[in-house]
C-alpha cells in the first residue's frame, strides 16, 4: 500500500487510542479493582494505550526516520504526554464523591504515569543517534 494510506491508518488508530484512554479511564474509578468490569475497562484502556503508539512505528519505519517525520512523531508523543499527564492528575486528585474507589484510582493513575514515562522515553530515543 501507499505510505500515505498507512499514515492515515496510523492517525486513525492514534485518534481512537486517545478517545479510548480519555473516555475509559474515568470508568475505571467507579469499579472495584477485583470486579470483572474493572478488568474489562482496564483491557480497553491498555488497548487504547497500544493504539497510541501505532503511528509512531508506522511513520518511522515507512519514511526511514527523516527529520520531518521525527518532528511529526515528536508532536504525536507530546500529545500522548499531555493525555497521560492529564489523566494521571485527574486520577490522583482526591475525590470525596461517592462512587469512586481509591485503589482503582491509584491503579489507573499508575497506568497513566507509565504511559507518560513511555512517551518521554520515546522522545529521548527519537533524537538520540543510534550506536550502529
Amino acid at each position: 500500500m501507499q505510505p500515505v494510506v498507512w499514515t492515515i491508518i496510523g492517525l486513525i488508530a492514534y485518534a481512537c487510542g486517545l478517545a479510548i484512554v480519555i473516555s475509559m479511564t474515568p470508568r475505571l474509578w467507579k469499579c472495584r479493582y477485583d470486579e470483572w468490569m474493572f478488568m474489562g475497562y482496564a483491557v480497553a484502556v491498555v488497548s487504547g494505550g497500544i493504539l497510541l503508539f501505532v503511528p509512531l512505528g508506522i511513520t518511522f519505519a515507512l519514511f526511514n526516520g527523516s527529520f520531518g517525520i521525527k518532528i511529526f512523531d515528536f508532536l504525536l508523543l507530546v500529545g500522548i504526554f499531555v493525555v497521560g499527564l492529564r489523566m494521571s492528575l485527574r486520577s490522583f486528585r482526591p475525590r470525596f464523591a461517592s462512587g469512586t474507589f481509591q485503589v482503582s484510582r491509584i491503579l489507573a493513575g499508575c497506568f497513566c504515569l507509565l504511559l507518560l514515562a513511555a512517551s518521554i522515553y520515546c522522545i529521548i530515543l527519537l533524537f538520540v543517534p543510534s550506536q550502529a
